[in-house]
């Protein structure tokens, strides 16, 4: 199944590519491209912490990070959708909404996969709703990943863009490195963590003073607390 969805994402990619995506993406620089990431990073969170609380009555942690209210998936989609459905938005809204259901579905999938094999643990399970694709993602979901596409491409990316442009370039340019400086620290520290507690669920001991660390710092009590919604596979996810 990973292949197709794989084939799937290239196909979309490769229509963006033929519709000229350099003429589409003129004047969006590097720095802006980061800063639609941390905005939709940091609303992504907020979305999903919402939607989790209204439909269980807890207040969970949906953040990829241990610290900062950032999901790291909302962020990528949202620059992936920039890049990639910005092209395809000259052919026509039908065009892509359909883009943005293969594009945000198969990206979920994508990233439920590597995350899967690079910690060992599931961070979100839909294989009790219809339509699921190995639990990864859904119809249900794909179909709001392409509407989220065209409220993004139509409304929100132009309107954040708007307000990113009335900052100057050089002092955007040196924000952007100074927040991704603290990013890189956070995602190096959580991916550590995480990679540490996996090994741990092995029995493997500390074997030099940073996973000595870890484990001091970032217990499995910790980690499960900050992400409550981590699980092995084949346990069931409350979401």
């Amino acid at each position: 199944m990973t292949i197709w969805v794989v084939a799937a994402v290239a196909a979309v990619m490769f229509a963006s590519w033929r519709g000229g995506t350099r003429t589409a993406l003129a004047g969006i620089g590097w720095y802006e491209l980061f800063f639609l990431f941390l905005s939709s990073a940091f609303l992504g969170d907020c979305f999903e912490t919402v939607f989790v609380f209204l439909r269980t009555g807890v207040l969970m942690s949906r953040s990829s990070l241990l610290y900062g209210p950032l999901s790291l998936v909302w962020g990528l989609g949202a620059v992936l959708m920039t890049l990639v459905l910005v092209p395809l938005a000259r052919r026509g809204t039908p065009v892509l909404f359909a883009g943005g259901v293969v594009l945000g579905g198969g990206f979920e999938y994508l990233a439920s996969w590597a995350l899967e094999k690079v910690t060992g643990r599931l961070f979100w399970d839909y294989s009790r709703m219809p339509f699921n694709l190995d639990g990864r993602t859904n119809l249900l979901f794909a179909l709001f990943w392409g509407a989220a596409g065209v409220f993004w491409v139509r409304l929100a990316a132009p309107w954040l863009l708007g307000w990113l442009r009335r900052v100057p370039r050089r002092t955007g340019q040196a924000l952007a490195l100074t927040v991704a400086l603290l990013l890189t620290v956070d995602m190096g520290l959580s991916a550590a963590a995480l990679l540490r507690m996996e090994e741990r669920s092995r029995g493997l001991t500390a074997s030099n003073t940073v996973e000595q660390a870890l484990d001091v710092w970032y217990t499995d009590a910790k980690l499960e607390h900050r992400y409550r919604n981590m699980q092995l596979p084949g346990q069931v996810l409350v979401f």
